[in-house]
């Protein structure tokens, strides 16, 4: 990414920059510096799942809420440390909404990322008209059931 990235935003000169980072510590969750690292390089909000905790030092960060910038899916119970919804501009000055939710099949029992998703998406302003949904999910039918939903 720090390859690529640089030279994609220079030929495509793009608004906004999202990226999952769950993994981004050679597969297994991500760490602050690599927050920070790829937060630097211009994307905008980092979405997450299930791995984002296989780092233990990412706790501390979520918990300082820094940036609000690192998402963890907001369809975990409230005590867990982060948020799973992030309001921004983008470069041409639009408002946006990252909604980062997390599936059940297959996965820990959470929160149901539908009623989640209805409960946060009605707390944005009428003025936020780009609202990005990201559902980390291990059933592709469960993915698809919120993309129709």
């Amino acid at each position: 990414m720090k390859e690529r990235l640089p030279e994609l935003v220079s030929e495509y000169a793009p608004d906004l920059i999202l990226a999952n980072g769950e993994n981004a510590a050679a597969g297994f969750g991500i760490t602050p510096q690599l927050v920070d690292e790829l937060l630097g390089l211009g994307i905008a909000v980092l979405t997450t799942g299930n791995h984002i905790w296989d780092k233990k030092e990412i706790v501390a960060y979520m918990t300082e809420q820094r940036n609000g910038r690192l998402l963890r899916p907001a369809n975990y119970p409230g005590q867990v440390a982060g948020r799973g919804l992030f309001v921004g501009r983008t470069r041409a000055g639009l408002d946006y909404a990252v909604l980062n939710l997390q599936g059940r099949v297959f996965m820990p029992a959470i929160d149901c990322p539908f009623r989640t998703a209805d409960a946060l998406l009605a707390t944005l302003p009428d003025s936020v008209k780009i609202r990005i949904v990201d559902m980390h999910a291990e059933a592709t039918s469960e993915k698809l059931a919120m993309g129709w939903y």
